[in-house]
């Protein structure tokens, strides 16, 4: 019995102590992550991971830490696992204060002698032992020694005891520490010593990191950080079965929903993989056999091996390709995980964003804002880097996010944001069709981001680089990228390229007329004029350009500015839908009057054909928008002969031939061409009448009238709006002012005669007599005449024509009268005369405006009076001329057809009612003629509206007035009061009823 008793005892007492033993463990508590690790991590190391070991006896010092247990033996050990764990317990039992340190005190016992000599100068660590970890419970368990870090008595011994001496072991410490060391050797500053970092020593580092990496419990800190994300997004092996770095796979494809403790484990984990791709399981595993043909004897580290594969994509396998996409695209928020990109750019970045914080791409944007200030190596970098964007919208994390809702319903896009079996290049372009669409603000500046990149280099504008590639060797194999210059080459050979390659080019060029912001030449080199002339004006809409275009002849404004600005509109001027105002504003008008003008198709330009169209149609535009754009468009080619591009193509010779030292712009060229007239080719001389026709519409039109009559303008017709000539009328009716300008004068006085070339250069005429011209004129018309053949037409059939056409024809004729000169083509008929009549009286009178007009109008009416006998022939000036004192002068039947058609109508009738009047006017003229006083004034036809009074005359006048009024008064008195001067008495009688 006793025995009996004796026995269970001992075997409760066997049982107690197996059960103390395995209670006995190690444990591993991470201490608290400072949020502002991440934001202390240096630019070319990692953040130093604070973890510690704790045994059993020390947990209950973190019990505030919300971590799992870290138990010895896992279910599914094995048996020579679970022994080792055994053995390693009993150990801890017999010594719980030495810390788990067997192996590693033994060794260090047995050199202790040997390193006695050395103890003075080399740091005394102190060694901790292996441990178990299984902090995740659905990872397997993972051994870790020397605390989590590498053995300072190592690999890198030498360099430890160089360069981290006054670093502790444990927690990667120092791993971190000779990390930082490779990463200064990769990248040094200015000034800096280069670390001596052995080939060895890299190599144990890299074999730590990529060790850690395999299993997430291996890497203590991030497995007591991640314990419930990993818990909460990545229990997942249960069904699938664990795979090699599968946990810290999956922490990272959630990132941005994990803890903020767990983030910063996880981002030295991505620099780890980013500097090694073997520290990156799956993608090493993936990339393998890739790296080892495309890569050989590249170095490992620096993310070498991730660069050379990028730079090889198209011979990728498949899974090698997804793998690296992966990466990138995980990496694509922070610059320091683009390990080549930080390297090379490292300067830049000390330089150009010192001050941004590291993270979001904010660094990577704001080295983009500063493209153009690069060294060569950064922004070859950065320009791949944008290359690979505008490939794949996937990896810029901003335009993700910030047009998620547009990319899935405007775009149609249905694939998986992080799958790169969804690969969809057109996303990009498809937001930037829809740009005008879209609602969110922060999309719209995305996007925009996007097409200023494409109007700059043709490797950011994937439609276009993909067909224009045959072209661009074929034509720009010379021409660098970059500044446009690729695009402007091909836009040089427009009418070489292929269809596809045409009709693309076309549609971006379309596209970036929208914003002086796609317009690079232009932008860069108006810098200065923007600030200047269109600070305020809002870009968009093509407002800057349209300020900039407004203010190019300003003395201030810029060569370079003006030369851009000059091409640009050159360019417009071939395609009404290059000219973004316009065509926005036309729309509607182009399909209604001009559907079937130019075959828009192939890319192929319209060649001017539409503007031509519309500036014919003027009238019929309905919309006030579309107006007010091809009336500015007509200044640009009154302005430019180039922006006429049908002119310009029938005057390149005669240009060549007769204006090829003068300079275009401000309608030199023009004048040049008018002033070679006779010379021109018919086609040439055909477009320039044209024009002119335009020019005749409105002074703002005709350039160097509206130059050389600014101030008239001013003075006389400020009240007077443009269009159907009523400025130019304005003028002409002011032009014998004292204060009008002989500059002035000299312009008006051009115009005039020249518009007896064509009746088509008087806009009220042509208007009225449109029909008549059509009906009874019409053969003359075709000719294209400027001998005044349609005039002469007109003039031969008054009879026939409209009340209305003849009004203006007679308006037409007086003023050639007013503006004579010897020879001019609608007057030549009536030379003789004058000199015969007015000239041989007056020598100078055609110095004055009207003065042979007013001449020939008094001779009309002599004539006129004396063949109907209705007035005494008015005796001649001179006395001793026997035939003018017997019979006025007579004009010859042409002359006398043309002054009597330029007679106003009412005149006449006013000569007939009042015989006192005619003969009052013939003898003031008289006065008038031998003084060179005015007498009369006279309306803009020569008809005398009223008697003009000066000096004695109009002292007579008024003293006859004032005794007019008395007489009348006193005659009023005289009725009133019944004064009788007769002599006899008036008597009234009253009749009796």
């Amino acid at each position: 019995m006793k025995a009996k008793q004796f026995s269970c005892w001992l075997l409760f007492g066997l049982l107690a102590a197996l059960c103390l033993a395995s209670s006995t463990f190690a444990t591993i508590v991470i201490s608290e992550t400072q949020e502002s690790g991440l934001s202390e991590f240096t630019e070319q190391s990692s953040v130093t991971l604070k973890a510690r070991v704790l045994t059993a006896d020390e947990e209950d010092k973190e019990s505030d830490e919300d971590f799992g247990e870290v138990g010895d033996v896992d279910p599914g050990d094995t048996d020579v696992e679970a022994a080792a764990k055994g053995k390693a317990a009993g150990k801890a039992k017999a010594s719980p204060k030495a810390d788990a340190k067997p192996a590693a005190s033994d060794a260090k016992q047995a050199s202790k002698p040997a390193e006695a000599a050395s103890a003075k100068s080399k740091k005394q660590r102190e060694k901790k032992g292996p441990i178990q970890n299984k902090v995740i419970e659905f990872a397997p368990v993972a051994n870790v020694t020397f605390g989590d870090d590498i053995d300072d008595e190592g690999k890198c011994a030498k360099e430890i005891e160089k360069l981290c001496d006054d670093v502790e072991e444990g927690e990667s410490q120092l791993a971190d520490c000779i990390s930082d060391a490779i990463a200064q050797s990769e990248s040094p500053e200015p000034g800096d010593d280069i670390p001596d970092i052995s080939d060895d020593c890299r190599e144990e580092v890299y074999q730590f990191k990529i060790s850690r990496n395999t299993n997430i419990n291996r890497n203590i800190p991030l497995a007591k950080a991640c314990k419930l994300d990993a818990d909460k997004f990545c229990n997942v092996t249960w069904f699938f079965g664990y795979k090699s770095g599968q946990v810290i796979s999956c922490l990272r494809d959630v990132k941005n929903q994990v803890s903020k403790s767990c983030k910063v484990q996880l981002f030295k984990v991505m620099m780890d993989a980013a500097v090694d791709i073997r520290a990156d399981p799956m993608l090493y595993e993936a990339c393998k056999d890739d790296s080892e043909n495309l890569c050989k004897g590249v170095k490992n580290g620096g993310g070498r091996i991730q660069a050379c594969l990028r730079d090889k994509r198209m011979q990728l396998s498949w899974a090698c390709e997804e793998q690296l996409f992966r990466q990138e695209m995980e990496n694509a928020d922070d610059i320091r995980l683009s390990v080549r990109l930080f390297t090379k750019c490292m300067p830049d970045k000390r330089k150009f964003c010192k001050d941004v914080e590291p993270g979001g791409a904010r660094t990577k944007d704001c080295l983009e804002e500063h493209r153009d200030e690069l060294s060569t190596t950064c922004k070859d970098e950065i320009d791949n880097m944008i290359e690979r964007r505008v490939r794949d919208f996937r990896l810029d994390s901003k335009l993700r996010t910030a047009c998620e809702n547009e990319i899935f319903n405007m775009c149609a896009y249905f694939g998986d944001l992080d799958d790169i079996d969804t690969y969809d290049s057109s996303v990009i372009n498809c937001l930037q069709d829809y740009s005008a669409e879209l609602k969110s603000q922060e999309c719209k500046r995305q996007v925009k981001k996007y097409v200023v990149l494409a109007s700059q280099d043709i490797r950011f504008d994937v439609p276009l680089a993909e067909a224009c590639y045959e072209d661009r060797q074929k034509y720009c194999a010379a021409v660098p990228p970059g500044s446009a210059r690729v695009i402007r080459c091909l836009t040089n050979n427009r009418n070489n390229l292929s269809p596809v390659c045409r009709a693309t080019l076309f549609d971006e060029e379309v596209r970036f007329s929208e914003n002086i912001d796609f317009q690079y030449p232009m932008k860069a080199a108006c810098q200065n004029e923007i600030t200047k002339f269109c600070k305020d004006v809002p870009h968009g809409n093509a407002r800057v350009i349209r300020c900039l275009q407004d203010n190019k002849n300003d003395k201030e404004f810029g060569k370079a500015c003006r030369e851009e600005i000059i091409s640009f509109e050159n360019e417009i001027s071939k395609d009404y839908r290059l000219n973004y105002r316009l065509a926005k504003a036309c729309q509607g008008d182009v399909q209604a009057l001009c559907p079937s003008v130019c075959q828009q198709n192939d890319g192929q330009v319209c060649g001017g054909k539409v503007l031509r169209c519309l500036t014919d149609k003027m009238d019929s535009i309905k919309a006030d928008a579309c107006k007010k754009e091809v009336y500015y468009f007509e200044k640009m080619e009154v302005s430019n002969f180039k922006n006429d591009i049908i002119l310009a193509e029938a005057c390149r010779e005669d240009v060549d031939k007769y204006c090829s030292s003068v300079e275009p712009g401000e309608g030199r060229v023009h004048k040049c061409l008018r002033d070679n007239r006779k010379k021109l080719s018919d086609t040439c001389r055909k477009e320039e009448l044209l024009l002119e026709e335009k020019e005749s519409e409105t002074i703002e039109l005709n350039v160097n009238l509206l130059k050389a009559c600014k101030a008239e303008r001013q003075l006389f017709c400020s009240d007077v709006q443009p269009g159907q000539a009523r400025v130019f009328r304005c003028l002409a009716e002011n032009m014998n002012d004292a204060d009008f300008g002989n500059n002035c004068k000299y312009q008006i006085i051009y115009k005039l005669q020249r518009r007896q070339a064509n009746w088509k250069l008087d806009p009220p005429l042509r208007k009225a007599c449109k029909n008549d011209v059509t009906s009874l004129c019409d053969a003359e018309d075709s000719q294209n005449s400027e001998e005044g053949l349609v005039y002469k037409c007109m003039v031969s059939k008054f009879g026939d024509l409209s009340s209305g056409c003849q009004k203006e024809l007679g308006r037409a004729v007086h003023m050639a009268f007013f503006v004579w000169q010897p020879g001019a083509v609608l007057t030549a008929d009536c030379d003789d005369d004058i000199n015969r009549f007015c000239l041989s009286v007056r020598p100078n009178m055609a110095q004055r405006p009207g003065a042979v007009g007013s001449c020939l109008a008094s001779i009309l009416e002599k004539q006129d009076r004396s063949d109907r006998r209705m007035l005494p022939a008015v005796k001649s000036d001179d006395e001793d001329d026997d035939v003018d004192r017997k019979s006025p002068p007579k004009l010859s039947d042409k002359c006398f057809v043309l002054s009597d058609i330029a007679e106003p109508p009412n005149m006449k009738r006013a000569f007939d009612a009042s015989l006192s009047f005619a003969l009052l006017k013939d003898q003031l003229d008289k006065i008038e003629m031998t003084t060179g006083l005015p007498m009369t004034t006279r309306d803009r036809k020569g008809s005398a509206q009223g008697i003009s009074l000066t000096g004695w005359v109009a002292m007579l006048g008024m003293a006859a007035l004032v005794v007019l009024v008395m007489f009348g008064l006193y005659t009023v008195y005289k009725r009133f009061r019944g004064v009788n001067e007769s002599g006899y008495t008036l008597v009234v009688k009253q009749q009796h009823k």
